[in-house]
């Protein structure tokens, strides 16, 4: 009898310090089939960020079926400021891969005081939806947009607005300096349709820009 329960208590003092002894994962482990593999991590959602300044071109209107550049609307002013071009906001959220969906906001003016000394404002403002897309993810993009536009024409006390609908199409190129900052460049052509026109409301008009600027886009 005394064999067996040496035994017995000779196994249950051995048996922590063999377990200790295993390596991971032999004693008591579930067989490497059961075992649930790690989940991915979560890719986080891209996008970017975007403004810039710079000039205006080819600003011009139909009034009563006649196409008038912002020029010859100036006509006959001094102190003509130039046709500034402002890109108050870009932004887009990945749809895919180098493919943005979000909006482009921008706005062009040009101001001139009259010989009587009111100042008169001639002002485009759009308001966008926009598909940007980037062939390569960075460098080179293109964009594409519709949405709403507004024709502002300001004599003194007195304004005039025109509101519509317009287009947008437009190349650039996001030159990384470090991390997500760039600088970019971007180049585009708006056209705006108001529906109506008389000698102080446009039917339609047209106006491009080039803008220097920065984007966040990691």
């Amino acid at each position: 009898m005394r064999i067996p329960v040496l035994l017995v208590v000779g196994m249950s003092l051995a048996a922590p310090a063999f377990a200790q002894s295993q390596p991971e994962g032999a004693a008591g482990s579930p067989p490497p089939g059961d075992a649930k593999p790690a989940s991915p991590a979560e890719e986080k959602t891209k996008v970017f960020v975007g403004a810039g300044l710079g000039g205006g071109f080819g600003g011009r209107a139909k009034f009563n079926g006649r196409s008038v550049s912002f020029d010859d609307q100036l006509a006959g002013t001094t102190d003509k400021s130039p046709l500034v071009a402002v890109n108050v906001a870009s932004f887009g959220i990945a749809m895919r891969p180098g493919l943005y969906a979000g909006i482009d906001l921008s706005g062009f003016g040009q101001s001139a005081t009259a010989l009587n000394g009111d100042k008169r404002h001639l002002q485009i403002t759009n308001y966008f939806a926009a598909l940007t897309w980037f062939p390569w993810e960075t460098g080179l993009f293109l964009r594409g947009g519709a949405g709403l536009s507004q024709f502002l024409t300001n004599t003194g006390s007195t304004t005039e607005h025109s509101g519509g609908v317009g287009l947008l199409i437009a190349a650039g190129y996001a030159l990384q300096l470090t991390g997500a900052h760039h600088l970019s460049l971007t180049v585009e052509q708006t056209w705006q349709s108001y529906g109506g026109s008389s000698i102080t409301k446009p039917d339609s008009s047209q106006i491009g820009g080039v803008f220097l600027g920065y984007m966040w886009k990691p």
